[in-house]
C-alpha cells in the first residue's frame, strides 16, 4: 500500500509539472482534447492496445515512464467503457464455502505491509466464482489488548453446545455475501484501533484483498462494527462514505461529527438501553450517544434507521436487527453518482482521531485555507459517580473545510464551500449530457460553462484516488474559489 501511495503521489506530481492541470475554469479533459485537436494527430489506438498501455500506466513507478504512458493514453479517442471492462476483468478460482480462519493477505505488497494481520472469512454456500456477490467487512470489538485472533469470536457458525454465542457465521451465510473479519490495526496504546490514522488504508487493503480472492460487486460492500468496531463504523462513515453501500453500528459511540458527510450512504444504528451497567460497564457506549445521534440525523433528514433494544452490550442482542437490516437491503447498492454529497476535512471519531480527508465520490479537496467549521460535539465528564454521568450535545467551531455539491440534473452543478481554495468536480456521462454545455456555480458565482469531453486518461486518474472500479469519472473540472 505504501508503494501504491508513493506511485500515486509521483503520478500527481507528474501531472502538475506537465501542465495537464486545468487553470481556473477549464477541465483537464477539455485541455487534453484541445491539445490533440491542435496537433492534428488522430488516435490510432485500439481498445486492446489502450488497455495494455493503461495497465502499464497504473503499474508504473518511474515518473518519466508514467508520463510517456499518460501522453499515449491522452491520444485515445475510442470508447472508454470497453477498455475499463478489460481492466476490471479477472478470473476467480473456485472456493469451498464455509469458515476460513486465520488467513493472511496473499497479495504480495499487502502481505509485505501487513505480515502479522489475520483475516477470518465466511464464504456463503451460495457463492459462485463466476458471478459477483456483495462483501461484509466486520470490525470486531475489544480494546488495546485484543489479539489478532479476536475475529474468531464472531465469524464462525454457532456451536449449539455453546449457549449464548457471539458467532454470526450463519447470519452472514444467509445474506449470500462474503464476509471478512480482519484483526484491528495493531496498537497496544489505543482502545480505538479502528479509528487510527492507518485504519483508512488498512480497510482499503482488506477490501482489495477480498476483491482479489472473490468475485466482489464493488457497489455492494457493507461495513459492520460492534463495540470498538462501532467506534470505527462511526469514524469511517465520516471519512470514506463512498466505499460502502451501507454501514451498521452496533453498541458504538462517537465524540466529534460533521454529519452531512454521510449523505448517500445508509446508516443503521443498534443500541441497548442497558449498555452501561453500574459496577459492570462504564458509559463508554451509553445509550445516550445513540439517542443524541438519532436526533441529529433526523433533523438533517439523512438516510438512517435506529433500533433500540432493552438489553446490554453483547452483540447477540444486536443480531436480530443486523439480520433485518440485511433482509431489507438485498437490493441496496452504492450510488457513485449520488446527486447531493458533502466532503469535510478533518473528520474522525474525536478531535484526537481526526485527520484530513481528500475525496468523496465526485469531489476532491485539493487545497484548503484556514477557517472554522461548525461540528457536532458530544461531551461528558468521566470523573464522576456512575449515576451522575451525563452526555451533552454542543455545536462547536473548529478548524476545518467543507464542500457541499449538488447535481441539479439540468447540466448544472451548484457548489458551496467553506475555507476551500481549490477543488475538483469529477463527472460521468450518467451525471450530465455531454452534448450540451455544463455549468458550475461556486458560492453563487458561475465558475465554469462549457462542453466537457470524457477521456480514458481522466478515468484512470479517478480510479487512482480509491483504487475502486466502481468510482470512475472520465471528466474532471478543476476549480478555484478566487473571484
Amino acid at each position: 500500500m505504501k508503494l501504491k501511495r508513493d506511485r500515486q503521489r509521483r503520478g500527481w506530481a507528474f501531472l502538475w509539472t506537465r501542465g495537464i492541470r486545468a487553470l481556473g475554469i477549464l477541465t483537464s479533459s477539455a485541455l487534453i482534447f484541445a491539445m490533440i485537436c491542435c496537433s492534428g494527430v488522430a488516435s490510432a489506438i485500439e481498445p486492446d492496445e489502450a488497455a495494455r498501455i493503461a495497465r502499464q500506466y497504473l503499474a508504473a513507478d518511474d515518473d518519466d515512464e508514467k508520463g510517456a504512458l499518460y501522453e499515449k493514453l491522452a491520444k485515445y479517442d475510442g470508447e472508454i467503457e470497453p477498455v475499463l471492462a478489460k481492466l476490471r476483468s479477472h478470473t476467480f478460482d473456485a472456493v469451498n464455502p464455509g469458515y476460513l480462519p486465520k488467513e493472511h493477505f496473499t497479495t504480495p505488497e499487502l502481505l509485505a505491509e501487513y505480515p502479522d494481520d489475520l483475516l477470518y472469512y465466511l464464504v456463503p454456500k451460495s457463492y459462485r466464482a463466476d458471478r459477483p456477490t456483495g462483501l461484509i467487512v466486520f470490525m470486531h470489538g475489544g480494546g488495546n489488548a485484543s489479539s489478532r485472533k479476536a475475529p474468531r469470536y464472531y465469524m464462525n457458525f454457532i456451536d449449539e453446545d455453546d449457549g449464548d454465542s457471539s458467532q454470526l457465521g450463519d447470519l452472514f451465510d444467509a445474506t449470500g455475501m462474503v464476509a471478512v473479519g480482519p484483526s484491528a490495526p495493531w496498537d497496544e496504546e489505543s482502545s480505538y484501533r479502528w479509528c487510527l490514522p492507518e485504519a483508512d488504508d488498512y480497510l482499503s487493503a482488506v477490501i482489495a484483498e477480498c476483491k482479489r480472492r472473490f468475485n466482489i460487486d464493488a457497489d455492494r460492500v457493507f461495513l459492520v462494527g460492534h463495540s470498538m468496531g462501532g467506534f470505527g463504523a462511526y469514524h469511517h462513515i465520516h471519512r470514506q462514505p463512498d466505499r460502502f453501500a451501507g454501514v451498521v453500528v452496533s453498541s458504538g459511540s462517537w465524540q466529534l461529527g460533521y454529519w452531512p458527510t454521510i449523505r448517500g450512504t445508509k446508516l443503521c444504528i443498534i443500541q441497548g438501553v442497558e449498555d452501561a451497567e453500574k459496577d459492570e460497564r462504564w458509559h463508554y457506549t451509553d445509550v445516550a450517544y445513540a439517542r443524541e445521534t438519532d436526533k441529529i440525523l433526523a433533523k438533517l433528514k439523512l438516510d438512517y434507521e435506529y433500533h433500540e433494544h432493552p438489553h446490554g452490550h453483547w452483540v447477540g442482542y444486536s443480531r436480530p436487527y443486523i439480520e433485518k437490516f440485511f433482509e431489507s437491503t438485498k437490493h441496496l447498492r452504492r450510488d457513485p453518482y449520488y446527486p447531493h454529497i458533502v466532503l469535510a476535512s478533518p473528520v474522525g471519531y474525536s478531535r484526537y482521531y481526526s485527520s484530513e480527508v481528500k475525496h468523496n465520490r465526485w469531489l476532491t479537496l485539493d487545497e484548503a485555507e484556514e477557517g472554522k467549521l461548525t461540528y457536532d460535539l458530544l461531551l461528558c465528564d468521566d470523573d464522576v459517580e456512575f449515576d451522575e454521568w451525563k452526555l451533552t450535545h454542543e455545536r462547536r467551531r473548529r478548524d476545518g473545510a467543507a464542500i457541499d455539491a449538488t447535481n441539479r440534473g439540468d447540466n448544472m452543478i451548484a457548489v458551496y464551500t467553506k475555507n476551500v481554495k481549490r477543488f475538483t468536480v469529477w463527472l460521468h456521462p450518467k451525471m450530465v449530457d455531454i452534448r450540451k454545455p455544463v455549468t458550475v456555480f461556486v458560492d453563487g458565482e458561475q465558475k465554469f460553462r462549457g462542453k466537457v469531453t470524457p477521456t480514458l486518461a481522466t478515468a484512470l486518474e479517478s480510479y487512482e484516488r480509491r483504487s475502486d472500479w466502481g468510482l470512475i469519472y472520465p471528466i474532471k473540472i478543476e476549480l478555484t474559489t478566487d473571484p
